[in-house]
């Protein structure tokens, strides 16, 4: 009996140690890439994704906020070395891109003295900085370094972002960004077609849709003009997310389909996402060329512990709050408390069990 006591209390210690100590271990290692390991469904995956790059000099990623799914895909096809020495470049929704040339060299120089905790900015000095701020993003951009740095062949990553500084910025600038915002993206992608280069594009779901759409907002509906939907004189292919956390019957995950008529995951759009008005005669494949089912939707991905323990950071959070607009305010009032009661819950097991 007391061997099984000391046995618990002594496991209660190492967990209780491990919840304070883990937050303060290095950044690099918090974020590091866990092994790709090829399987026969992800090399079905990359061979779709293959036939897609070699019709499009664009392919087109639907980023879904809160889910590693996404960058997964993207990692995983990179990993591929013949779909990494096909593309020269990377566009991303994410990223300020005032911090393009540190993570230029970041990306690109294999002496670099800038480390990835030293990018921090570029996710959290961004217009909607609550959406990029999940471990996966900077596991994808340490990922990507890592294999520029056992290649010859380089991809870079293209910061769509229009350029701007969060200190002085009033509410009327960050709503004029909001919108000016788009106008960049365009302007991006199109100087990367100009080049003539092989790229990838990482942006929110809804902005790489091939039509005007019908969202849902309250009880409003407002058409949504996606910013590829303008660039149709562009050779892009659009690749779907799966939008769920439902099953697809009969389809075992990770699945990328190519999408028509006749395509087995080619259904109504307003059943692909809640966000889509009801009642909308489009179809998946009139939007776009393939849909990626990687299973049940997960949008709880982790947070990085450094960004929740940051009371700087969180004091910045605040003081940003009173500019954005009452949804991104409601968010961020949200995410701290829920980081508060984390860590109060923490430090109170740890004063408890010792």
């Amino acid at each position: 009996m007391m061997r099984y006591h000391s046995f618990s209390i002594y496991s209660f210690f190492v967990i209780a140690m491990c919840s304070v100590l883990l937050p303060y271990t290095s950044f690099a290692n918090e974020v590091s890439p866990s092994t790709h390991i090829a399987n026969s469904r992800n090399n079905k995956v990359n061979q779709t994704f293959k036939h897609l790059l070699s019709e499009h000099q664009i392919v087109a990623i639907g980023d879904i906020h809160g889910s590693a799914a996404p960058t997964e895909l993207l990692i995983n096809a990179l990993s591929d070395r013949d779909i990494f020495e096909s593309v020269d470049v990377i566009v991303t929704e994410f990223g300020n891109s005032h911090y393009q040339p540190e993570l230029d060299d970041y990306l690109l120089n294999p002496n670099t003295k800038v480390s990835l905790q030293e990018l921090e900015p570029l996710w959290q000095d961004s217009i909607y900085f609550m959406a990029w701020q999940y471990r996966h993003y900077r596991h994808f951009v340490q990922k990507l370094r890592l294999l520029n740095a056992s290649s010859n062949h380089k991809v870079r990553i293209a910061l769509a972002e229009p350029e701007f500084k969060w200190e002085g910025l009033s509410k009327e600038q960050w709503q004029s960004l909001t919108k000016t915002r788009i106008v960049n993206y365009e302007k991006t992608v199109k100087q990367i077609a100009e080049q003539n280069d092989k790229a990838i594009l990482l942006f929110g779901a809804m902005h790489t849709l091939k039509q005007t759409v019908s969202l849902k907002r309250g009880e409003a509906i407002n058409e949504f003009v996606p910013f590829t939907s303008k660039l149709k004189d562009l050779n892009i292919a659009t690749v779907w997310t799966h939008f769920s956390t439902s099953t697809i019957p009969d389809i075992s995950p990770p699945t990328l389909v190519l999408l028509n008529e006749k395509s087995e995951l080619n259904s109504p759009l307003s059943s692909v996402s809640a966000r889509i008005a009801d009642g909308t005669n489009q179809k998946l494949s009139d939007v776009a060329d393939a849909c990626y089912y990687p299973g049940p939707l997960d949008r709880h991905a982790p947070v990085p512990s450094h960004i929740k323990q940051n009371s700087q950071w969180h004091h910045e959070m605040n003081r940003r709050a009173a500019i954005v607009d009452e949804r991104v305010s409601a968010q961020i009032a949200k995410q701290l408390a829920e980081w508060q009661a984390e860590i109060m819950g923490s430090e109170y097991f740890f004063s408890n069990v010792l």
